[in-house]
């Protein structure tokens, strides 16, 4: 997986001022080389600052994670912002959300089940919103994957 120094900037250097345990994970995991992070070339440079006039509801780190997509010519993105995830389909990428994650995560066994729901817990007291319906959704799914994990 591959990050933009904004991403970084963003989800750990301002996630540590507000104490967010995500921080800390994904700086653990750029510092294990799980996460890269990778700098735009001239091109995408240029690219993702189009992007952020064309689309002023995208903050600078959205341009940019578009951009380094496009650029490492990556058919999947991590988003979950409604209009990021809208721009993100105009330009032919997938995006996936954080629940999605989770999930795959579980799959794979990099998270147990205590993980995955302090995890959850975890995103929900650090405003991270939900409707009541994807979170049952969320933990019927997640019934299945265990079942045939277990079965």
């Amino acid at each position: 997986m591959q990050v933009t120094n904004e991403i970084y900037r963003e989800v750990v250097e301002k996630g540590f001022e507000i104490n967010s345990s995500d921080a800390r994970l994904i700086k653990n995991f750029v510092e294990k080389e799980d996460i890269v992070i990778k700098p735009l070339n001239e091109k995408y440079e240029r690219f993702s600052k189009e992007l952020v006039i064309l689309y002023p509801q995208l903050d600078k780190g959205k341009c940019e994670i578009i951009s380094l997509c496009l650029q490492e010519n990556e058919g999947v993105l991590a988003i979950d912002e409604h209009e990021g995830r809208l721009v993100t389909k105009l330009y032919k990428i997938r995006p996936i959300g954080s629940l999605r994650i989770l999930l795959e995560s579980y799959k794979k066994n990099i998270l147990n089940e205590k993980e995955l729901s302090e995890t959850l817990d975890e995103m929900l007291k650090n405003k991270f919103r939900l409707s009541g319906d994807v979170i049952n959704e969320f933990w019927n799914i997640f019934e299945k994957i265990k079942g045939r994990k277990n079965g």
